[in-house]
């Protein structure tokens, strides 16, 4: 989890662990390091090798445990999405492909707001009489 966080992500963050052990948050934590499986984030968290992979498997169902996780992950994605962001409007303006350009800035004003509207095509079948009685 990034170093990066405000007061209300770290007050968020203590109120869903409060009630967790340090090796149930190093297992949270070291669930965002690419490649480790279920069982490693567990031995590295402290738990025994031999029953780390059941032990694992508990902790994915503990309900303290998944909220904490879920705000964890939406402290991640908050800054994963600034980066992101500046990713598309860099390739906005300096990819080499023209089209990649236009995509880049059409994603960009849809993030913003500024999606266009969806055509819809009705194709209505069946017969029409109009009858005009001018007199």
């Amino acid at each position: 989890m990034s170093k990066n966080i405000t007061k209300a992500d770290k007050a968020e963050l203590e109120e869903a662990s409060a009630l967790m052990t340090p090796k149930q948050r190093a297992f949270v934590a070291n669930l965002f390091t690419p490649g480790l499986s279920n069982k490693d984030c567990a031995v590295l968290a402290g738990y025994a090798e031999g029953s780390a992979q059941v032990e694992a498997s508990r902790l994915l169902q503990n309900p303290r445990i998944l909220e904490y996780m879920d705000v964890c992950m939406r402290h991640t994605l908050k800054i994963d999405a600034i980066r992101a962001s500046g990713v598309v409007a860099s390739l906005s303006t300096t990819a080499k492909s023209d089209l990649v350009k236009l995509q880049a800035a059409q994603d960009s004003l849809d993030r913003g707001g500024y999606k266009p509207v969806d055509k819809v095509a009705h194709n209505i079948q069946g017969q029409l009489s109009v009858s005009i009685d001018l007199t």
